[in-house]
């Protein structure tokens, strides 16, 4: 193994476990996938060409005083890259 090999390696460890935020992009669109009460979602986050990602889990239980139906794709945010602080910023016109 050469040395830029082991740095890169030492690097992308690094990045993993100091800052995982930065491994997610801050904000994506998302497909709402149940509407509860009409302030409470459950999201499925999709790829760049708008298909379910199915690298991330749904997300339940997403408050918002916004109002959406099923179906409707919305752009989020993922604060600091998490997906446990997730703000719903509007419908994505299609």
């Amino acid at each position: 193994m050469s040395l830029i090999e082991m740095t890169k390696i030492a690097i992308d460890k690094h990045i993993e476990t100091k800052y995982p935020h930065l491994l997610y992009p801050t904000a994506v669109r998302a497909k709402i996938t149940k509407a509860s009460g009409g302030s409470e979602y459950n999201l499925k986050i999709l790829d760049e060409n708008g298909v379910i990602d199915e690298r991330f889990p749904e997300i339940p239980n997403v408050k918002s005083a916004l109002l959406f139906e099923n179906g409707d794709i919305v752009a989020i945010l993922l604060m600091y890259g998490q997906l446990l602080d997730i703000h719903i910023v509007g419908k994505v016109a299609s």
